[in-house]
């Protein structure tokens, strides 16, 4: 018997001919472009600074569907197209060279300041994505959509 005097529900398992109908194997066979998944890059959220200045919490619903955007559309790019080609979209910076006082105290209070380099996507005029680079796994750290991280010395870029 369960709790409160109720008898216990049995667990329904599925008929075979269920299961026979469903296809099982190589998800690389099932999904579509996942051949070359560890190619491409992928996304992170663990790492996301949920208190800082640069975290989701102010986007509203439509800033947020956006951003996915983006983000959908870097998913069909490789880790060399996208930060091997050049400045953009993405680029590797020196924690150390961080010129934000700001940021570098949230990588302390994150728990990650012995962090050496830290990358950033562009996304749209001034907004940029931060994180850290793992093969081709990007851990997001920041939104930072008025390039506040790292400012940049040229106007409106």
């Amino acid at each position: 018997m369960a709790k409160g005097g109720r008898p216990k529900k049995k667990l329904q398992v599925p008929s075979a001919r269920v299961a026979e109908q469903k296809r099982t194997g190589n998800p690389s066979s099932l999904l579509p472009s996942s051949s070359s998944s560890d190619e491409r890059i992928c996304w992170r959220f663990t790492h996301l600074d949920r208190e800082g200045p640069w975290g989701l919490a102010p986007l509203d619903h439509e800033k947020i569907q956006a951003l996915i955007v983006d983000m959908v559309k870097f998913e069909n790019q490789t880790i060399h197209e996208l930060f091997h080609q050049g400045e953009w979209p993405g680029k590797c910076h020196d924690v150390a060279q961080l010129p934000n006082r700001v940021a570098l105290d949230r990588l302390t209070e994150l728990g990650l300041p012995d962090m050496t380099k830290i990358w950033k996507l562009r996304i749209g005029g001034p907004g940029r994505l931060w994180g850290f680079l793992v093969g081709h796994v990007f851990h997001i750290i920041w939104w930072d959509p008025g390039h506040e991280v790292w400012p940049s010395k040229l106007k409106n870029t």
